[in-house]
């Protein structure tokens, strides 16, 4: 038999990492990504002479990192040398009151003790130590982890798992059973929303988030995140793989791809990494028959910023004064937040590379409704300032010093990259879209067409993202494709 041939729609990250799997296995690889850039979402953007993460700007979770460079005989801190932030990040509360989140045990547990109180700080360490043993238990037994059958998510084994750490229950009400001051039932709960999705509706299992930045910390690579799927994609160069650049796919069919110059590529199977919604509907042309609900989007604005601004560390979180009634009004009754919580990013703190002297590359993200309920030009004017009168009570911002600005909302997240309804988060990560309920990376009907990347198990971030490349990996090689 002659080398199999494998094509990638798509260089962001699963896309890169399932080519640079591939190609070390001998696997000939052609990746075909319709932008100028691999990343994906994970792109760098650029304003002015400031330089921006164009998506995800935390790193977290450094197995499956460590896992891709070893599986591939490389070392990742050695090809992306990365520095834990100390604090992780700031929280400002509507309050006016404000905590930093360490990954040092001890520290956090008297700052704890400082804004609440001697009851809340001596349930901390205890809670860690939950969510580090539902961490063990849930990412190798429901994550790490390609089904076949149900059998596969609810044998006995995984069933007692389940009923053990309370994985089902849900987890803005175990954290308000374990803290009763409302700031840090905040505090551990709203990582959700990394998922798109609130902590109000989340199963417990997702707590997981939670002990990844205090159990682990929240690191920062050297150049940025977008560093990381570039040298994913040299890892997958240097093993043979072709990466064509501008070159958009407009159709998959069993056993071969068009671009939408006309030219045909055939090969052994297809992997899209292209989002899952849109590569059923517009490349196969077999849409989703179930009733898929998707994640929030995100506004996120990238500023090229004279001056300083005080308070501020590289990664804040800002709430505002109604946590519950933000989420509300994101996720059920799908309206723009009036007093939003969101983040803000100062790379500079941490590398003074990204923005000239007396500037700051600052970058926002609000979360917003997707697609389903647009925002008007008005809105998202009204939006940007009441962002801007917080940034100005926490930390002196000015809007006058803004250099300049690229912005980045539902409507681009949809037109650029392919992003259903604008969902920045991919596929909501609700009870009944997760683990074996999730799209599954393989499509029965379709011959050889695989999927890979966030819509598609186990889920969205970049850990998992490079997981699901490992997950299609075996698959593939359980279907006797490579």
């Amino acid at each position: 038999m002659g080398q199999k041939h494998v094509v990638i729609v798509g260089a962001g990250a699963g896309g890169l990492s399932t080519a640079a799997r591939l190609a070390h296995r001998g696997v000939r690889v052609t990746v075909l990504e319709q932008n100028d850039s691999v990343g994906g979402r994970n792109r760098r953007q650029s304003v002015n002479d400031c330089q921006f993460d164009g998506g995800p700007t935390l790193l977290m979770m450094l197995d499956p990192f460590r896992k891709l460079f070893s599986d591939l005989g490389e070392r990742f801190e050695e090809r992306v040398p990365i520095t834990l932030c100390n604090p992780s990040y700031r929280v400002f509360y509507g309050d006016g009151s404000r905590i930093d989140a360490t990954v040092d045990q001890d520290v956090m547990t008297e700052r704890i003790r400082a804004l609440c109180g001697d009851r809340d700080a001596e349930q901390f360490k205890p809670f860690l130590e939950e969510l580090k043993a539902l961490y063990e238990a849930s990412i190798p037994t429901f994550v790490r982890k390609n089904y076949g059958s149900l059998k596969d998510f609810a044998g006995p084994r995984q069933l007692g798992l389940v009923t053990k750490h309370h994985m089902l229950s849900n987890l803005a009400k175990r954290v308000e059973k374990r803290f009763s001051d409302p700031r840090l039932r905040m505090l551990f709960s709203f990582q959700t929303m990394y998922l798109g999705l609130s902590p109000y509706d989340a199963p417990w299992v997702y707590a997981t988030l939670a002990y990844m930045e205090f159990g682990e910390g929240i690191w920062y690579p050297s150049g940025g995140l977008p560093r990381i799927t570039e040298e994913i994609a040299k890892l997958a160069q240097e093993r043979g793989a072709e990466i064509r650049l501008g070159a958009r796919v407009a159709a998959i069919h069993p056993g071969r791809v068009t671009l939408d110059t006309g030219e045909e590529i055939t090969a052994d199977a297809v992997v899209s990494n292209a989002d899952l919604t849109y590569t059923n509907r517009e490349l196969v042309g077999k849409p989703d028959r179930r009733k898929l609900r998707f994640s929030c989007s995100a506004h996120v604005m990238y500023i090229d910023y004279e001056g300083e601004l005080e308070n501020l560390q590289h990664h804040n979180v800002i709430f505002g004064s109604d946590f519950r009634g933000n989420l509300d009004s994101l996720f059920h009754a799908l309206k723009t937040p009036e007093d939003p919580a969101f983040y803000v990013c100062l790379a500079k703190r941490t590398d003074p590379t990204v923005a000239p002297e007396g500037h700051h590359s600052l970058f926002i993200l609000v979360p917003v409704p997707n697609l389903d309920c647009a925002m008007s030009d008005a809105d998202q004017a009204r939006l940007e300032d009441t962002v801007f009168a917080r940034l100005t009570k926490e930390s002196g911002f000015d809007p006058s010093k803004i250099r300049g600005v690229a912005r980045c909302g539902p409507k681009e997240w949809h037109e650029q990259l392919n992003l259903d309804r604008g969902a920045a988060f991919g596929l909501s990560h609700d009870l009944f879209q997760s683990a074996f309920m999730r799209p599954q990376n393989v499509r029965s009907d379709v011959p050889g067409l695989y999927y890979v990347g966030a819509s598609t198990v186990p889920g969205n971030g970049l850990p998992m993202v490079l997981i699901s490349a490992e997950l299609v990996e075996q698959r593939m090689i359980g279907d006797g494709v490579i």
